[in-house]
């Protein structure tokens, strides 16, 4: 039988197999003594439900046009001004018939915007198409596997990564199987899953066994699969090589890291590879189109030239704080932590210049940054919009 892990029981795991004490091997980094330079107040806040709780989620809000779309775990999907907070519409996805026998619609992958819709998942193995103008359910589809990223929308398909290793895809007007790709997966992964990213008629998806994979949109068909990181060590726990990390494209260039592996560069086109380093993660990688940034698996965030795989600057002031992934906002970078504190770190020195603590309960997810608004989601379901200070 096949096992998730989220990355925290990981650490924890390998805390206590390796003590032989009552003192933990696995130490958190206690907060910053910094002065805060910024001052990054809040334009508007809301409220999305009870967020994701102490769920492990990928579930995060997308904007489209003049709004800003969120859910939270439990099924309520709502739209708002995304520069003044103002509630469109509120749609209660625990009312359809397809959740009657569910606990919850536990959603959790997504949230996508395209052709006037979104389009997300669930753990309970559904996919949703909702209008964007008024919340109209247009079709849900069950589909083989927990859907835990967003999916990828491209040429009117919908294509979804699901805990099963397979890659679905939907017709985006219908919700129709179109085709399935099915992949072996080990015996042991991580609880997060890769979004798939569709470029020039092909989708890239990370694998659970140290693969990026690629198949056509048209049909499914796999066109190659590029080994990122190999299993290495004695148990399951340190042969973990999954691609958890969404692909990162930058003109011809093609970016990925690996749990317990690397981050490598490969030509888009070829598979070439033209470099590789040791970083290792299962966050999503941010960019500015010049740098990579990245929050590594012990919350260390590196900044690395995209060209060469040159290290520029590092921070470690953060370790075990559950980084987020990172997110570019003018100047800056930001990132989340557990205990629902926002960074803010100089983007060219990689120097912590201010924090704010947002939710008690912990952020969980990247913030999104659209034009000069930075939007962040909480784990108890807090939606908030800062400007950029």
């Amino acid at each position: 039988m096949r096992k998730h892990v989220s990355v925290l029981s990981l650490l924890l795991a390998m805390g206590l197999s390796a003590c032989s004490s009552d003192t933990d091997v696995i130490q958190v980094s206690p907060l910053p003594d910094i002065n805060n330079t910024l001052n990054a107040k809040a334009s508007w806040s809301s409220s999305v439900g009870n967020g994701v709780g102490d769920f492990y989620s990928q579930l995060a809000p997308v904007v489209d046009g003049e709004r800003i779309f969120a859910a939270s775990r439990e099924g309520k999907l709502a739209a708002f001004d995304r520069h003044t907070g103002k509630r469109h519409w509120q749609q209660r996805l625990d009312k359809l018939a397809i959740n009657d026998k569910q606990r919850s619609p536990r959603i959790s992958g997504g949230l996508i915007a395209a052709y006037g819709n979104l389009y997300f998942g669930s753990e309970n193995g559904i996919v949703y198409a909702v209008a964007q103008s008024d919340g109209e359910v247009l079709w849900t589809q069950t589909v083989p596997g927990e859907v835990l990223a967003a999916p990828a929308v491209d040429e009117g398909k919908v294509v979804v990564h699901t805990s099963a290793g397979n890659l679905v895809a939907l017709d985006s007007s219908t919700g129709e199987q179109q085709w399935q790709l099915r992949n072996e997966q080990p015996s042991l992964t991580l609880r997060s899953m890769a979004t798939p990213v569709s470029v020039g008629g092909a989708v890239l998806y990370g694998r659970a066994d140290g693969r990026l994979g690629v198949a056509l949109l048209a049909n499914g068909q796999p066109v190659r699969d590029t080994r990122i990181a190999s299993p290495r060590g004695a148990t399951e726990l340190e042969r973990m090589v999954d691609v958890a990390a969404k692909p990162v494209i930058l003109g011809d260039l093609l970016f990925t890291i690996a749990y317990n592996g690397q981050l490598t560069a490969h030509q888009l086109i070829s598979g070439q590879e033209l470099w590789k380093r040791q970083y290792q993660g299962s966050q999503d990688l941010s960019t500015d189109g010049r740098l990579l940034y990245i929050s590594d698996s012990r919350s260390h965030l590196f900044a690395v030239d995209a060209r060469s795989g040159m290290e520029v600057w590092s921070n470690t002031e953060l370790e075990n704080r559950q980084l987020t992934a990172s997110a570019v906002f003018g100047d800056y970078l930001v990132a989340g932590d557990a205990q629902g504190y926002l960074y803010w770190f100089n983007r060219q020195t990689g120097e912590l210049e201010s924090l704010q603590r947002l939710d008690s309960k912990g952020l969980y997810i990247a913030p999104l940054v659209v034009d000069d608004m930075l939007y962040v989601q909480s784990r108890s379901g807090d939606l908030v919009a800062i400007s950029q200070p």
